[in-house]
């Protein structure tokens, strides 16, 4: 057995794969080609399957496509130079929607022999992908962690909604999506964010024309294996997948990923059960999230709003108007007061009972809720008596709101249990800050002496209060 039979016997067996080259010059002494001199089994499976008995063959015809534009240059250096090469080819593959997907990885060494080299391959595909997919859930985590710390910090749902299409254009950058919100009546489930290409479907529909919301529970998959095709998505979307968000215990609302058939793919895409799986983790926390919000909103409800009327309680009323005091320094703009009181209330709850007092008190509070304009806070005060709160508004105006709302009263047509209960009257005093009152105290101490001054004349009537120094005259 000769030397190189020996020292070749080994490498035959080699996993990684080793061969050897030589430098073709042309008549100016540069290097035009490669002529392989050996190589084992592993390599000439690397470099294109080239069987054993055409080893004489040049790297550019022996060699696949992949590989020929970026090793001829790297063996010209290692020749050239006698430095030595450690480098990394990845090979991809064209997908279905146009992107590129990584089918090999090879880690190559290359040193120079005489005027050649030895060049030893490994395959590192296994390598590469787990490192890309650690790297891939590392920073799934990292964003995972971001959301929910925004989303624990948020102060409404339009919030909500932005941490959604934020982190969702991050943690599916290959893919477009949408959160969807059912309406009151439950009759369209309307987008309230959305990310990618929205045209991968409808931002408005019916809930019916979504099987995730007709079943109850998530729906298609993001590998685009068959399953019955949600009406709400374009006929183009190659992948779809529908998750029911639930606020409150119920499916208020869905999470929608699509992959059209045009869209492009990273080079180390993430599997689609991956992806899945990270699309519910991100649906159940954008859930709670918006479960805490009304939760949140339902308790501060509660805490500022009186059940009976749906009005405001005493305790908002007060710290609203020492605010708009505060700002009414500054700006110098007016505050308006109403304060209302029902006329023979006692009377009525004789003769109705407690349950006919309850009506009338929710219908008023109805008329004032539709009365009052956005900036106005209307409040049940205590009893039967009501405040009305009217920023920026002159004397004159106050005092037509004030009619328009007695007037109304008077037309009320309260019904309990089929039947019609007696009409009532309103009386109401009007005061005006700063010229009521200095201060909180005052200005509604001088709409309530208005207020029982127009009582003591018959009630049913509008009363403007009097300036301290019209009490003080008296």
């Amino acid at each position: 057995m000769s030397a190189d039979e020996g020292i070749r016997r080994p490498l035959e067996h080699l996993l990684d794969g080793f061969c050897t080259f030589t430098a073709r010059r042309n008549g100016s002494g540069e290097i035009v080609d490669f002529r392989m001199g050996y190589a084992n089994d592993a390599a000439r499976a690397a470099t294109g399957d080239t069987p054993q008995s055409e080893v004489g063959e040049d790297l550019v015809e022996s060699t696949g496509e992949h590989f020929k534009r970026e090793l001829f240059d790297d063996f010209c250096h290692v020749v050239e130079t006698g430095e030595p090469l450690a480098t990394q080819s990845l090979v991809y593959q064209d997908t279905e929607r146009g992107g590129k997907q990584l089918l090999y990885a090879y880690e190559a060494r290359a040193v120079r022999i005489g005027d050649g080299l030895a060049v030893g391959w490994r395959d590192v595909t296994g390598h590469v992908v787990t490192e890309a997919e650690l790297g891939r859930r590392n920073r799934e985590l990292t964003l995972m962690g971001e959301m929910v710390d925004y989303l624990q910090a948020v102060e409404s749902p339009e919030e909500i909604f932005e941490v959604a299409a934020s982190f969702g254009s991050q943690l599916f950058g290959n893919l477009s999506g949408g959160l969807f919100l059912q309406n009151e009546s439950g009759s369209v489930m309307e987008a309230m964010t959305s990310w990618g290409d929205t045209t991968w479907g409808d931002q408005v529909f019916a809930p019916e024309s979504c099987w995730a919301l007709r079943r109850g529970r998530r729906h298609g998959s993001l590998a685009g294996t068959a399953a019955p095709h949600c009406t709400h998505a374009a006929d183009d979307v190659k992948a779809l997948l529908c998750i029911p968000l639930i606020v409150q215990g119920r499916a208020a609302g869905l999470l929608v990923l699509a992959a059209s058939t045009t869209a492009s793919l990273s080079t180390m895409p993430p599997s689609s059960a991956a992806s899945e799986a990270l699309a519910v983790s991100v649906c159940e926390h954008l859930g709670l999230a918006l479960t805490n919000m009304r939760l949140r909103g339902s308790l501060r409800d509660q805490s500022i709003k009186d059940a009976l009327t749906g009005l405001f309680n005493r305790r908002y009323l007060e710290e609203t108007l020492e605010r708009e005091i505060s700002r009414s320094v500054r700006s110098g703009n007016s505050i308006g007061l109403m304060m209302l009181d029902i006329d023979h209330f006692k009377e009525f709850n004789d003769i109705f009972g407690h349950s006919g007092g309850d009506t009338l008190m929710r219908e008023l509070g109805a008329l004032l809720h539709s009365t009052i304009r956005v900036e106005d806070v209307a409040c049940r005060y205590g009893g039967d008596e009501f405040v009305v709160m009217l920023p920026e508004s002159s004397l004159d105006v106050i005092v037509l709101r004030a009619e328009e709302i007695r007037q109304g009263v008077a037309q009320l047509n309260i019904m309990q249990e089929g039947s019609v209960l007696n009409a009532v009257t309103l009386t109401v005093g009007v005061a005006m800050y700063p010229n009521h009152g200095a201060d909180m105290a005052e200005l509604v101490r001088a709409a309530d002496e208005a207020m029982y001054q127009a009582k003591r004349e018959g009630g049913d009537r509008v009363q403007i209060a009097q300036t301290p120094s019209e009490r003080d005259s008296q």
